[in-house]
């Protein structure tokens, strides 16, 4: 073997080609950067889009997605079916058993957005008012008794 085996054929670039050579590498560069930078911006118009989407999404769909959301997933209210009393009763229980937590006044918005969208039919309703009724006049009648006791 000798030593032209291992040469690269390369030919050693003049001044002029070099230069020409650094500025061809130096537009391909920028040309890169500025495509980076355009689909940065296309990525930062697309988010901001997306926010202002779901920001203009009613305040009852926010709440129940951010509130509810936290811990059940959107199947778990689709199943479900309450008259106002009904959805009331379960942001109650959430709140007070489970710890859910409700800033001032979402409780509300919350339980009109979940009437509206996933209202009980009226055989439902009724048994929800219904137990209800029960449940206020076993307390009575419990208050009562407790009264005649102590007399």
């Amino acid at each position: 073997m000798s030593s032209s085996d291992y040469e690269t054929g390369s030919t050693r670039l003049t001044p002029a080609q070099r230069a020409h050579e650094l500025e061809r590498m130096q537009r391909e560069r920028e040309r890169a950067e500025a495509a980076e930078r355009e689909r940065e911006a296309a990525a930062e118009q697309a988010r901001r889009e997306e926010e202002a989407r779901l920001a203009a999404r009613p305040l009852g769909v926010r709440l129940v997605e951010s509130r509810c959301g936290a811990c059940h997933g959107p199947e778990a209210l689709r199943d479900h079916r309450y008259t106002r009393l009904g959805w009331w009763s379960v942001l109650l229980r959430m709140e007070y058993v489970n710890g859910a937590r409700f800033e001032a006044g979402e409780r509300g918005v919350i339980v009109a957005h979940l009437a509206d969208s996933q209202s009980a039919g009226g055989i439902r309703a009724a048994a929800e008012w219904g137990a209800a009724l029960a449940a206020v006049g076993l307390l009575l009648a419990a208050g009562w008794r407790l009264r005649r006791r102590r007399r």
